[in-house]
């Protein structure tokens, strides 16, 4: 998402990889996924820091809000699609 939008021209790499980062950091949090350090360290690999972060929060937040959206959804599809234990 973050790297195909018109604002790719726009930013560096440094913030389009913290961005990146971020995102993929609050997803895997928020379907239960044990990060460690690695979002923090891949960050600061591309020297990313709290201002940046700062800077990027509405772009972190509303992506990540659209790809949860989306798993919720494909979640609900697909367990509307099971049966249930009374037609099995």
């Amino acid at each position: 998402m973050l790297h195909k939008a018109d604002r790719r021209t726009a930013t560096t790499k440094v913030v389009r990889e913290t961005e990146a980062e971020s995102i993929a950091f609050i997803v895997g949090k928020a379907i239960g996924l044990q990060t460690g350090t690695a979002s923090a360290d891949y960050i600061q690999l591309y020297h990313g820091n709290a201002a940046l972060l700062a800077e990027s929060l509405e772009v972190i937040q509303r992506t990540s809000a659209v790809i949860l959206a989306a798993l919720e959804e494909q979640i609900t599809n697909e367990t509307s699609k099971q049966p249930t234990e009374e037609a099995a």
